[in-house]
Formats: structure tokens, sequence, C-alpha cells
């Protein structure tokens, strides 16, 4: 427990009685009511499951006496962001017979099936481990889903990402033994797909870790995945794979009633070999087991106790746990951070295709039946899909002697293609939001189709159509999609405003900064279009409009605390 803290949090007490996170599940997820009591919502996190409500229709059943539609959120964890043809097909197979019919690509490289009953969790989540995919560690106080760039071009494979993915992911599962007899009856997942180690084996003691813990894995030359957003993030030398970077205490989740909460990015701690990455992940998991603030959630994760020890006390303490040498090395630069859209030839004859999504969701709507055209795809070329940290997906292992086929059929997915897209639709991307995420207090997933398109008509407006500009958007602090490492980071601060972040943030190695609080969303487009006069009119070359906020303090003013009417103002300050 951390030096600081005297008390133990009230989630704290729920894990340490629930006997390994089994509690009271087996009762109430067995009983005709729709929800499940306060402890047994704590706990179904572990399992990869968020107890919630449809918040679309919560204050009218609210008026009329009803009680909430209670639903549920399952979180398919894949590390990497890897899954085959057969386990898509598997997941869309669900997706139509629970549910909201959709699916839902997270920026964690997850997949997400949302209005789901409590009556259907049991089969949803037991043929989610039949197609040898799982829940378990989707979400709660573990190592979460492990994130990792999706190259897919033979030099990119050979630095063997995905392999460090995936061990790390089997490596940090939780026990199971709750879930293997709440969900799956103990007998039809192979051990390695949970990993699950005994709780004498397992790097978790009976009450977990203090707070979720993130791990992403990058490389020199690509920083897709955003690394330094992490509690912990490796960096693969491009050049020589045997060299690793090792940063920490990273992680972007805040409140806007909290000043003393924050957002970071990880801090280098040095580079070792890649024979020593494991036992280095061990001794900073451990740390934050041991250190970690289980008196204040909002001061749990990683990032507190890196700010409190400070790096150095923090490489000291790893490198006795694990008895490695960390050596001093320069940070990364990360020359780019890829969408993974355009094509990709393989170098064996296939190639890849990224598809941009609106905002992660595979669903049929009234721009067009996405779910089942897509279903048809995977049927008819059985590609291997992954994927990105933007909630987009590549497909792939596709054969080369079928490309005019392939990109007929694509056609027909109704998406724009690389060559079509701006680069406005290209790097904006959001968060799930409302109506099912209890966190959020702003669209996010439903308005951005909106703001880009009010955004797009501006950018014509002022003749830059195809300008790079980038947009991230969230409807609460906790920064699912990101924000605070956009060019444009939008966080929801109430039902109609938000609060913009603007800046240069180096392809992930820093912050942006705040700009405005508590923007009106009719008042966004108006700022955007006067802060994007400005920066055309004064712009050093071709230098992106982050860099310009950046370089020109239009991000960074300590006399700015605006508030609606004081936004004006702010505007004139910029000048």
């Amino acid at each position: 427990m951390g030096e600081h803290t005297t008390t133990r949090s009230e989630i704290e007490r729920i894990k340490e009685a629930s006997r390994l996170l089994m509690g009271d599940l087996e009762t109430e997820i067995r009983n005709e009511h729709p929800e499940v009591g306060g402890e047994s919502k704590q706990l179904l996190k572990f399992h990869g499951v968020y107890a919630q409500d449809n918040r679309d229709v919560r204050a009218v059943r609210k008026r009329a006496g009803q009680p909430l539609e209670h639903i549920y959120m399952v979180r398919v964890a894949i590390p990497g962001g890897r899954l085959s043809a057969d386990q898509y097909l598997s997941l869309d197979t669900l997706a139509r017979r629970t549910g909201s019919q959709s699916l839902r690509l997270t920026t964690r490289q997850g997949i997400q099936l949302h209005f789901i009953s409590k009556h259907e969790l049991g089969v949803v989540i037991s043929a989610i481990n039949e197609s040898l995919l799982t829940t378990w560690g989707g979400c709660g106080d573990v190592v979460r889903n492990v994130v990792a760039c999706v190259g897919i071009e033979s030099a990119v494979k050979d630095l063997g990402l995905e392999r460090l993915a995936n061990d790390l992911s089997r490596r940090y599962k939780a026990p199971a033994d709750a879930y293997l007899q709440l969900w799956i009856d103990g007998t039809r997942v192979p051990n390695e797909v949970l990993g699950a180690p005994p709780i004498d084996s397992s790097i978790y003691g009976p009450e977990m870790l203090p707070r979720k813990f993130k791990i992403a894995i990058a490389t020199s030359a690509d920083n897709c995945v955003d690394v330094l957003a992490n509690d912990l993030g490796l960096v693969i030398d491009a050049q020589d794979p045997s060299k690793v970077r090792v940063y920490v205490g990273g992680g972007l989740g805040r409140s806007h009633s909290d000043d003393t909460t924050l957002a970071r990015v990880a801090e280098l701690l040095g580079e070792v070999s890649r024979d020593d990455v494991l036992a280095i992940c061990d001794s900073v998991i451990a740390l934050q087991r041991e250190y970690g603030d289980r008196g204040d959630r909002s001061h749990a994760r990683l990032k507190y106790l890196v700010g409190e020890w400070g790096i150095d006390r923090i490489r000291a303490e790893v490198e006795r746990r694990s008895g490695v040498r960390i050596l001093p090395t320069t940070p990364d630069t990360f020359s780019r951070t890829r969408d993974h859209l355009a094509r990709t030839d393989q170098g064996d004859g296939h190639f890849g295709l990224g598809i941009k999504l609106p905002s992660g969701r595979i669903a049929n709507s009234m721009a067009g039946p996405l779910l089942d055209r897509l279903r048809d795809f995977v049927k008819e070329f059985k590609p291997s899909l992954a994927i990105t940290a933007r909630g987009d997906m590549v497909l792939y292992d596709l054969a080369s002697n079928q490309t005019d086929l392939i990109i007929e059929r694509l056609a027909d997915l109704a998406l724009p293609v690389d060559s079509m897209l701006t680069p406005l639709q290209r790097e904006s991307f959001a968060c799930v939001g409302l109506p099912t995420c209890g966190l959020a207090l702003a669209e996010s997933e439903r308005y951005l189709p909106e703001l880009l398109e009010e955004l797009s008509l501006c950018l014509s407006s002022l003749g830059v159509p195809d300008l790079a500009l980038e947009v991230r958007i969230t409807g609460c602090p906790n920064g699912c999609a990101r924000p605070y490492l956009g060019e444009i980071g939008l966080v929801g601060r109430t039902k109609r405003s938000y609060d913009m972040y603007l800046g240069d943030t180096s392809n992930g190695r820093r912050l942006n900064a705040l700009f405005a609080e508590d923007v009106d969303r009719d008042e966004i487009i108006p700022t955007l279009r006067r802060l994007l006069s400005l920066f055309l009119a004064n712009r050093d070359g071709d230098e992106r409009f982050g860099t310009f906020a950046t370089r020109t303090g239009l991000a960074r003013r300590d006399d700015l605390k605006p508030a609606p009417r004081r936004l004006r103002r702010a505007l004139e300050v910029a000048k």
C-alpha cells in the first residue's frame, strides 16, 4: 500500500471479501431481476462486463415512475487487436442475436457488445470463449487488454509485437476460478487462451491491483497506439529488436471536479534487452500493487506513484526487484503515427487494407447495411483482421491475385476507401459516450459525424478542404479517445458543452493544452473557424494547426480560464 495511504476505499473491501472475484455473482446472475447489486457491479467488471442503463430513456422512465432500463456491456479483450475470420464471424452472430445488433471496436483494440440483457450474459460470454476469445480481464483492477501496433508488413511482423502482446496478456490474467465457474463450467477454454495462473503463482493478491493497469507496445518508427498514454509502455527498436525502451507512469484519466487529478505521459525508465522485458514488467506491476494508493481511487494509477517518487527512485526499485540493469538511453522521437488505412503489401503474396469505420461502430443503419456486408466479405475472403487503436479495422492476408475482386467487394461496404478520405476523416475518432457509458457527460460517438461534416464545410469555405487536421472527442474527462494527445481535443463537460484542448503533441510525446472550458456545442465550429482563420493567416510554411497553436502560445495562456462568457475575450487574446 502507498506510503501516504491510511484508509482503504470501499472497492478494496469488496475485492478483499469477494473470494477471488466471485462474491454473490452466482446468485445474482441467475435470479429474475434485471439488475445486480452494487458490489456485484464492481466484480462484474473483472469478468469483462459493465452494468449500465439506457441513458436515452432514463429521465422519461423516472418521470413515469418506471425503473431504469438495465443493460450490460460485454467487452472482449483481444491482445494486439488480432482475430481470425471465424472469430469475427462468431462475434457477428452474437451481435445479431442480442443487444444493439452492432459491434463497437474500441480504442484499446477490443470489441464491445452493447445493450445485452442480464439473462443473455451467460450465453454471450460462453460463446465468446468457445471462439477462443475471452472477456476475462477486459475491465477491472487488473492489467487490461494489451495493445500493440498492427503493422502487417514483414519488417514489422519480424519485430514480434503480436507475440509479445499475447505473452503479456496471458501472463497477467487474474486467477480465473470464478470466471470458469460462472460462465464456462471450467472445461472448454484452453489454458493458453486465458492464461489465468493459480493465485499462489499470480502477480495479483486477493485484492488485485489498486486500479486498472494499461500496457502498450509500439515500435520506434510508429507510435500508432499512443504508447506514452499507458501505465507501462514498451517501444521495440525498429533497427535492433533486441533493444526495448521502457516508459512508466502514463495515463489520461482525470476529473473536472478535482484539480489534483491529471493527464500525464509516461517517463523514460530506460533501455533493456528483449530477454529482460518480462522481469521488468513483473517488477513495475508489483511496485504498483504494493505502493499504489488503495485509499483514493482517483489517485490510484501508477502515474501518481511516479509523480510522488520520481523516476530515479522508481528505476532503482525496479532494478532491485528484477535484478536487471536498466541502461540510460535517449527518448524515442517517433517519426510518425500511422493510421494503417492504406494498402500494405505483406511481402508473401498477400496484402492488407484498412477500413475507416464510423467511430468504430459496425452496424446496419440508414447509411447502409455495414454489419451485413462486412460479414459477407469476411465469409467470402476469410481475411485475418486487426483492430487499430483508433477503432478502425485492417483486413489482411488477402490474396494479391484477387485484388480486383476484393476492391470491388470492399466498395459494397459503402465506406470511403483510402484515396477518398480527407485528412480530417482519417485522423479523427471518438469514444462511445452516451447512451451507454455511465460516466459520459456529453455525446461523443454520435456527435462526431455531425461535427466532422460541419468542420469539413468550414475548411472548404476557408479554401483548405484537404487541410490535415485531427479531432478527438470524449464524453467525459477520463479520455478514452485520448483527447489530450490530439491536435484538437474535445472533452465533455455538460450535456451541451465541451472543454477544448489544442496543441502539437509530437506524435504522442507530450500533452496538448487547455484553450477554453465549457464551450457550448453551438460555439465549437464558430470558435474553430476563428482559430483556423488566424492559423491560415499566420502559419509558418506548411506547419500543422497544432504546431501553430503550440508555437504561438495559443493553447498555453495562463490567463485563460474561459467559461462561455469569456470565450470571446480568449479569442481576442489569441490574435
